[in-house]
């Protein structure tokens, strides 16, 4: 998934610990279901995230959206749910 944000020139691992946190999930698929507003994604973070950080978040999200990217993207995120229920 990093590589099709990085591409979108979404530079989210440069200012949250892990894409794969509870925030970094929300914002991602928040972007595949395809809402751009920078402010409701950083809405989404944690609330430590939004007071400690929230112009890095924005800076961060200025994207580049490409369909196949997000599609790409998409379908990377199904492989990853179904990885993570199968290590349960």
């Amino acid at each position: 998934m990093q590589k099709y944000l990085e591409l979108m020139n979404i530079k989210l691992k440069e200012v949250i610990s892990q894409i794969h946190g509870v925030s970094g999930i929300k914002m991602i698929k928040a972007i595949i279901e395809g809402n751009r507003d920078k402010e409701y994604l950083l809405s989404l973070c944690d609330q430590r995230i939004r007071k400690n950080k929230p112009e890095l978040i924005l800076k961060a999200l200025e994207a580049n959206y490409n369909d196949t990217y997000l599609f790409i993207l998409e379908q990377n995120m199904k492989a990853w749910n179904i990885i993570k229920r199968k290590c349960r």
